[in-house]
């Protein structure tokens, strides 16, 4: 009797050892990325599993399965509906999934001293994780999307939870940056708003222009930008030209007077620099002038004369000598031509 027990007791722990070691073996199967893979609704996400950053440090289970005891049961319930379903043909496609990754499951690998991924993550996560900020409200579908890249983190995620930008509009290029460009440190209070804080003023634009950036640029770009030229008006052929033609890279101090940028022919030698005397902005030609020391002169004498007909050197010296005209440049001269004068 004693015999038979002592077998009886021996087969059982014989039997227990064999489900042990066959429900551990079937556990380590399980635990497998292509044991997930072995159902074909499956695919998509085992595909985008293996082109992941996590597929060389992760496999399922480590993200879709609660640590413990009660995280091995409800993961081996969960898994006989699956399969209840998989062989039933009774389930949506795509897969919906209906439970989130907690942060135990990436804290093992993702902490403040074994970053696996982005090393340049600025925001203070222990704020998010004291408020009960679960790593994926953040952080979602990080393995399976097609790029198999990270999703960047974009201020439209952020605002879900964050206020709003109210005293500084995320319009224009800003509406396209992630929030570390303008919150550096992981800092968002009290950033400053002044474009200076985030953009150096270039050395070519005027000293003490600070903080006024919206008079020339706006929130599409620095280009094209506009600008205050009430000092010297664009216009005529001013118009057309472009910045560097009169600033030459410097915008501050420069000289309006038209010599600074326009060398005077050798026949106004001696001339006024004050070209709009004769010259518009439209154009050095036709040219306008005074005559009221000729008298009548121009108007009763031979026409169409050309201006070096009397100017022969340069106009602001006048010489009646020429041809078909006089022969003195005294008044009461021999007329020449047809042309007589007074």
């Amino acid at each position: 009797m004693a015999h038979k027990k002592i077998i009886s007791i021996t087969s059982l722990v014989i039997l227990a050892i064999i489900i042990i070691v066959s429900g551990a073996g079937f556990q380590v199967v399980r635990s497998q990325p292509v044991f997930c893979n072995s159902c074909h609704e499956m695919n998509f996400y085992y595909q985008t599993w293996q082109n992941s950053t996590h597929a060389t440090k992760a496999v399922c289970l480590n993200c879709h399965s609660e640590p413990g005891l009660q995280g091995f049961i409800s993961e081996n319930v969960r898994g006989a509906r699956q399969l209840v379903s998989h062989f039933t043909g009774n389930f949506a496609q795509p897969i919906q999934i209906v439970t989130r990754v907690q942060n135990d499951q990436c804290l093992p690998c993702h902490n403040e001293t074994r970053n696996l991924t982005d090393k340049t993550i600025q925001a203070k996560h222990a704020l998010h994780m004291d408020k009960s900020v679960l790593c994926a409200d953040c952080h979602n579908r990080l393995v399976h999307n097609q790029s198999g890249q990270p999703r960047m983190i974009t201020p439209a995620q952020c605002e879900l939870c964050h206020k709003a930008h109210t005293n500084f509009k995320l319009i224009g290029v800003h509406a396209t940056l992630s929030c570390k460009k303008c919150h550096q440190g992981g800092k968002y209070n009290g950033t400053n708003p002044n474009c200076e804080s985030c953009h150096k003023v270039p050395f070519n634009h005027i000293p003490g222009i600070t903080g006024n950036c919206d008079k020339c640029h706006n929130m599409s770009g620095w280009k094209p930008a506009t600008f205050d030229h009430s000092t010297f008006q664009l216009t005529g052929k001013h118009k057309s030209v472009t910045c560097d033609q009169c600033h030459n890279g410097i915008y501050s101090g420069t000289a309006s007077g038209c010599v600074n940028c326009h060398n005077p022919p050798s026949s106004h030698a001696g001339m006024d620099t004050d070209c709009s005397q004769c010259h518009s902005p439209d154009g050095f030609t036709p040219a306008n002038f005074v005559h009221n020391r000729v008298g009548e002169h121009i108007g009763r004498g031979e026409r169409p004369l050309s201006c070096t007909t009397c100017h022969p050197v340069r106009y602001s010296e006048a010489s009646c000598i020429g041809s078909r005209c006089h022969s003195s440049n005294s008044p009461g001269g021999e007329g020449g031509g047809g042309g007589g004068d007074d």
